[in-house]
């Protein structure tokens, strides 16, 4: 592996969001919690910001009040003028407020929680894998939490997410979790996983150099499955119970992935190119109303440069 070495400058800021959807909740009450014990995400070496990125649907408990917060961060809405929609309204005042979008003064990293019906375990949403901060915190996190951190790699897809906003940006997906409600387990393990990122964070701000690595369980968003429809579009169709809560799972060609409700059996028919196919976000409650039955992904290792301090502008 090459020794080579990324210099990137020091983090100031760091924003943790959650309720970007207003019913995730371990997001929600994690941030309340730690507005109230603050000491838990304080470090030394930079400033810890906490916010709730759309209030108005915590308050409701939905996903969203008019449209998907984490959708509304294209240059198109960002740029619209006057727009009625709530969230297309609060993407511009977050924009204004720790952007604009990966210009020189955006805020330096955003942490944004989510939670998911799906059975996903933890995973992060990572938007470019040439980003060494992000792939060598990604790393850190896959060493120290003690169970498996898979990477939903989306860079192929365009950048609309509310933490797309920073310069480094990492989504964070725990599940299952049903929508409206708090698992122990679950919103104890997005705990441990922020503490981590906020260790990482500091230790590199500190001057502790990250060694050349490999990252694995990387997961390419390649293509998205709808379920079976009949001819005036509605759902006719379950996700199989073989597939059922096995998110990360290879499918290979004949493999069932459907169940009519007559109950026929749909099975997958493979993709042109020699590459093996995985599974996530499978029957995630959320993308019902975005034609999402699960997404189709190739599965990666990345060699990752070795991560060292640029700025030197942090006190020890």
């Amino acid at each position: 592996m090459s020794l080579e070495y990324s210099s990137v400058d020091s983090v100031k800021k760091v924003l943790v969001y959650g309720g970007t959807h207003g019913n995730e909740l371990s997001g929600v009450y994690l941030i309340k919690h730690w507005k109230k014990h603050p000491v838990f995400i304080k470090r030394s070496s930079f400033e810890t910001i906490l916010d709730e990125a759309n209030p108005a649907a915590v308050k409701l408990c939905k996903r969203y009040v008019d449209t998907d917060l984490n959708r509304c961060f294209t240059d198109q809405i960002l740029s619209e003028s006057n727009p009625s929609e709530y969230e297309k309204q609060r993407a511009q005042q977050l924009n204004a407020q720790y952007g604009p979008k990966k210009s020189p003064s955006a805020i330096d990293f955003i942490i944004d929680l989510h939670n998911t019906t799906a059975n996903n375990g933890v995973s992060f949403v990572v938007e470019d894998s040439a980003d060494i901060f992000i792939m060598q915190s990604c790393a850190y996190v896959q060493a120290n939490l003690g169970a498996p951190c898979r990477i939903f790699l989306t860079e192929d897809y365009p950048a609309y997410a509310v933490c797309s906003m920073a310069k480094h940006s990492l989504g964070v997906e725990i599940g299952p979790q049903p929508h409206g409600i708090l698992r122990a387990d679950v919103t104890l393990t997005m705990k441990r996983v922020v503490a981590l990122l906020l260790d990482f964070t500091h230790l590199f701000n500190t001057g502790h150099e990250f060694p050349p690595t490999q990252v694995d369980d990387i997961f390419r968003t390649k293509d998205r499955v709808d379920f079976p429809r009949d001819a005036q579009g509605d759902l006719n169709g379950v996700i199989h119970p073989s597939l059922q809560d096995n998110d990360w799972s290879r499918l290979n060609p004949g493999d069932p992935i459907f169940l009519t409700l007559d109950e026929e059996v749909i099975t997958w028919p493979g993709v042109s190119s020699s590459n093996e196919m995985y599974v996530a976000f499978v029957n995630e409650a959320a993308y019902y109303e975005k034609n999402l039955a699960f997404w189709l992904c190739t599965r990666e290792s990345k060699q990752v440069a070795g991560l060292r301090r640029g700025a030197t502008d942090v006190e020890k």
